[in-house]
């Protein structure tokens, strides 16, 4: 009854922009006048109401081709009836947000104004790319492209869903129940009589076929001949038909060589099909989808370009959050891919132009609710208008898991509870990184493993709490990509779960005192701090949570729990480890049971798959690609009214890098609005991106097959140091290089060419004074995933040959109200020290707090007030571009952008800044809460900041990377094909 409430609430809201609370009121009084037995649920309603609509999506953005496009979706809008549309977001108003979905409204317009109206007469060929985040809802978005196309006219749709049977099928379910409106579990024999799923269930007159189904098995599920021909399925129909397929190269073969029966053969004896458009939405389009052969055409890549090809008109728009090696796809000359062909059997297709989306880019931000890394690691202001986003108190560092004590491990428990740290003598191995196939198994699992199978009770019980009973619950632990080892663990994990089921259900042991101990220490205080911070995740279903009451559910949370292995190999007898059941949440939830399940993978659980209901990640995997990582991150997601609940259990060196991953990411999606601004297109996006100082760690060095050089760029670019190894000798030394320098440099301006910056006494401004600068950063040291001081000297002798970057200002920045001075060489008087709290806990490890230790307005100091003038002036415009509504609100920012400031520098004009900073850094306790000094250095330690001015034709700098890549960071070259056979998943 109450959700037919809420149902009936939504629908009188969302004809409403901007729902006050009186209209929220107003809307839950309509609702009570007919179901007044839930007078005593208007609080619950409210709540709800307030939530869902205060859920908003930022404006997308596009990039668009040169060449233009031709809308024509609003010109048709009365002329095409959107049944499919309709369908689909009657079934997806009781999923989300009103505002999201007049997002994806104009979005799917968007895309479709681009790809072409399908009744246009002669060839086309569109290709585009849509770039989200790792699990921000992106098959919902091209289930709504997939809907909006059939009624426009696309009599064929292909889904290109990753390499493994699981992602697959769920992806088919999906499709199931946003599109077709019939569950294709059981095959496609009988499908007029299957079940109605999702949209079918709002219209069931609506036809859509098949030529797969979500069974898991390939030769049920997956396009097969045999059952395309038996169900007589025409794509020249009048229905539309839709195909969820692997990208396997034998399947797309099949598929290309069926659908070759409905062309025409050309004289050159290659088929083509007409008058029928087909629309191909590339999943995760930057796996598998990438050329990687070094000589040839890699098959799955050939066979997407050759399916493409089959058809007259076309159109191809690829999904995913990790774009980076789609930006390194070449447009490739007409010479480069005529007459290349792809040989099946006896046929030959025509395999056409790379996969690069030439005709559009979209930049897609997630809704206000989405819990991305920014909300996870947090993310740095980016300028003096913006405020650090901080991270929520999810992440847990695991330290014991490459060795540990088998012995004392209660003790260990509770010293981990309480948070006392002490040292045991270490006599296991769990999971070290850098393991292989054949390297010896653990016999146990470490101490932190258990605390976060404790965690997963504790969050499931607290779950039922808060009536969240029908619901799926899952924990990821993803610590090996080798079969054996996923084997192993997940027996290990059964074990130790069904000791605590055993002890939890005949009251024995100790696991019960530890579960409240736990509660207590590690939910409570959490769950307060989430609600505190509202201004990071709001959601009012959080609220406190009595241990009483989680007590009670204990037992009714772990009773259903299970392991399941998540792998590839289906041969049971080989395995220790029997349950390996597919993760079918849709199919249990459609019989009325929900899944509570402990998932041990590899591969196949870091790439498209979602797991419902994850509260608990334990992940170790190793690796360093920026891509890869941030798909592993599973825990990113929507997480109502839990998010407090969920933990992420991973090492110190993968929480680094998952911040340095975070703001690398945001920069390149500020890189995309900065050349959105700028009216640029897919292509300079690409070389923009190409040369961006972060894609040395952005990806597989396989899928840079065509740059063996690649080519690097600093233009526009601010780069700092915010982490360093705490360690004297270092400190001493870059203290050392500013003395030189200082002295270098001689006498300080006496007057600035602006007066925002009064109070720096200590700013040098020279011309052809470059070599003081490179010669101080070659002797400064840092560690080189924070900033790499050899390649930006590389960067600045390479333009001083074409005489940019010759004139330098340096600004040695002063605390005009320090906690502390220190003297410098050349300079009279003591230097004020800049405050920054060091946020990590890693005693080893100084990290600044907002991951930032510039500040905006210190970017000005070296330009001329009219240069300010016309920096801000640029700004306000960007502003009023970004601002599609043009509100009336709108406020401008008093100084200008960052991105702006380096365009209006001179080219020859470099920053360099200097920010000694206090070496009695302040730290937050982690145990106690309080606010701790602590001395880390004789003398004040150096950070630097570099701001380069926007350059357009620079000279990039040139270095050799895929052997580089393969060594440094270690990356399984097969990763992103099929690789079974070597024992992996």
């Amino acid at each position: 009854m109450i959700e037919q409430a809420k149902n009936i609430c939504i629908i009188r809201l969302s004809g409403i922009k901007n729902p006050s609370i009186s209209d929220i009121n107003n809307s839950i009084d309509d609702a009570l006048k007919i179901f007044s037995d839930l007078a005593n649920q208007r609080e619950v309603l409210f709540n709800f109401l307030t939530a869902t609509f205060s859920v908003f999506s930022e404006d997308y953005k596009i990039l668009d081709t040169d060449e233009g496009y031709v809308p024509w979706v609003k010109d048709s809008k009365a002329s095409i009836k959107w049944n499919y549309w309709n369908r689909y977001t009657s079934f997806l108003q009781k999923k989300i947000a009103p505002d999201t979905i007049n997002k994806l409204d104009n979005l799917t317009d968007d895309i479709l104004d681009r790809i072409s109206n399908p009744s246009s007469p002669g060839a086309w060929d569109k290709r585009g790319m849509v770039v989200g985040q790792v699990q921000s809802g992106k098959t919902s978005n091209y289930t709504g492209l997939i809907n909006k196309a059939a009624d426009a006219g696309y009599k064929l749709i292909i889904v290109l869903a990753g390499m493994h049977d699981l992602l697959r099928s769920q992806t088919q379910i999906r499709i199931d129940e946003g599109f077709i409106g019939r569950t294709t579990k059981g095959g496609l024999r009988n499908f007029r009589n299957n079940d109605l799923v999702g949209v079918g269930l709002y219209k069931k007159d609506l036809i859509a076929h098949s030529l797969t189904s979500c069974e898991i098995e390939e030769v049920n599920g997956d396009f097969n001949r045999n059952v395309a021909d038996s169900i007589r399925v025409s794509i020249k129909g009048s229905d539309p038909v839709v195909a969820v397929v692997k990208k396997n190269g034998s399947i797309l073969k099949n598929l290309i060589t069926w659908l070759s029966l409905s062309g025409d053969k050309m004289p050159d004896g290659k088929v083509v099909i007409r008058n029928t458009p087909i629309l191909v939405i590339d999943d995760e389009a930057d796996n598998a989808s990438i050329n990687v052969s070094k000589k040839n055409v890699s098959t799955i890549n050939g066979c997407i370009r050759a399916l493409l090809s089959l058809f007259e008109q076309s159109a191809y728009v690829g999904y995913t959050a990790t774009p980076f090696a789609n930006i390194f796809i070449p447009i490739l000359e007409e010479k480069s891919f005529k007459g290349l062909d792809l040989t099946i059997k006896e046929f030959e297709f025509s395999v056409g132009q790379d996969l690069f989306p030439k005709d559009f880019i979209i930049n897609l931000p997630a809704p206000s609710n989405y819990i991305g890394p920014a909300k996870v690691f947090g993310l740095p202001p980016f300028n003096s208008s913006e405020k650090a986003e901080e991270p929520l108190p999810l992440i847990r560092l695991a330290k014991d898991y490459q060795v540990f004590s088998a012995s004392n491990a209660q003790e260990q428990l509770q010293n981990l509870i309480a948070g006392v740290e002490k040292e045991f003598v270490a006599t296991k191995s769990f999971v070290p990184d850098k393991h292989k196939k054949g390297d010896s198994l653990p016999d146990e699992i470490p101490v932190s493993l258990r605390y976060a199978l404790m965690c997963f009770i504790l969050s499931t019980a607290a779950r039922r709490v808060r009536g969240q009973i029908n619901a799926h619950n899952s924990m990821l632990i993803h610590v090996s990509r080798y079969i054996l080892w996923q084997d192993k663990i997940a027996t290990l994990v059964d074990a130790e779960l069904k000791s605590f089921q055993n002890q939890i259900e005949l009251q024995s042991g100790n696991v019960m005192k530890n579960l409240e101990a736990i509660w207590n220490k590690e939910f409570v205080s959490t769950t307060q701090k989430v609600i505190d911070n509202s201004h990071i995740y709001k959601d009012p279903d959080i609220i406190p949570i009595l241990w009483k009451d989680v007590e009670k559910e204990i037992f009714p949370a772990i009773a259903k729990m299970e392991v399941r292995a998540v792998h590839g190999d289906k041969n049971i007898a080989q395995l220790n480890h029997k349950n390996i059941s597919p993760l079918d949440y849709f199919y249990s939830e459609q019989q009325g049971k929900f899944l509570s399940v402990i998932a041990v993978g590899g591969n196949k659980l870091s790439r498209g798959l979602t797991l419902e209901g994850l509260t608990v990640s334990y992940y170790l995997r190793a690796s360093k690609m920026y891509d890869t990582l941030m798909q592993m991150g599973r825990w990113f997601g929507y997480r109502p009214g839990y998010a407090d609940l969920c933990r992420i259990f991973t090492s110190k060196e993968l929480n680094n890098w998952y911040k340095h991953i975070t703001i690398a990411s945001e920069e390149m999606r500020r890189d995309f609005d900065y050349m959105f601004l700028l009216n640029k297109t897919p292509r300079e996006f690409g070389l923009k991106v190409r040369t961006h100082p972060g894609v040395l760690k952005i990806t597989s060095p396989l899928k840079f097959k065509y740059h063996h050089l690649m080519q690097l760029s600093y233009s526009g670019e601010l780069e700092q140091t915010y982490q360093f190894k705490i360690d004297e000798n270092s400190f001493g030394k870059n203290f050392d290089a500013v003395n030189e320098l200082i002295l270098a440099l001689r006498n300080p301006v006496s007057t600035l060419p602006n007066s925002e910056n009064n109070l720096q006494k200590y700013v040098w401004q020279g011309e052809n004074n470059h070599n003081l600068v490179t010669s101080f950063l070659q002797k400064y040291k840092i560690n080189e995933a924070v900033i790499d001081t050899n390649k930006i000297v590389d960067y600045i002798n390479a333009q001083v040959k074409n005489h940019n970057l010759t004139n330098w200002t340096v600004a040695l920045i002063n605390n005009s109200t320090p906690k502390n001075k220190f003297r410098f060489e050349g300079i009279s008087e003591e230097v004020g020290l800049t405050n920054r709290t060091n946020i990590s806990n890693d005693d080893s490890t100084y990290e600044v707090a907002k991951y930032n230790i510039t500040d905006h307005k210190h970017e000005l100091i070296d330009l001329s007030k009219i240069e300010i003038e016309n920096a801000l002036a640029a700004t306000k415009t960007d502003y009023d571009l970004e601002d599609k509504d043009k509100s009336e609100k709108r406020v401008y920012p008093d100084i200008p952008s960052r991105k702006r400031i380096k365009w209006i520098r001179n080219d020859k004009n470099g920053f360099l800044f200097i920010y000694p900073m206090n070496h009695n850094v302040e730290r937050k306790d982690p145990v106690t809460g309080d606010i701790v000094s602590r001395k880390i250095s004789e003398k004040p330690i150096i950070g630097i900041a570099i701001s380069f001015p926007e350059i357009e034709n620079d000279e990039k700098i040139e270095y050799a990377v895929n052997e580089q890549f393969r060594k440094e960071y270690e990356y399984p070259d097969k990763l992103d094909q099929q690789d079974e056979n070597e024992g992996t998943d």
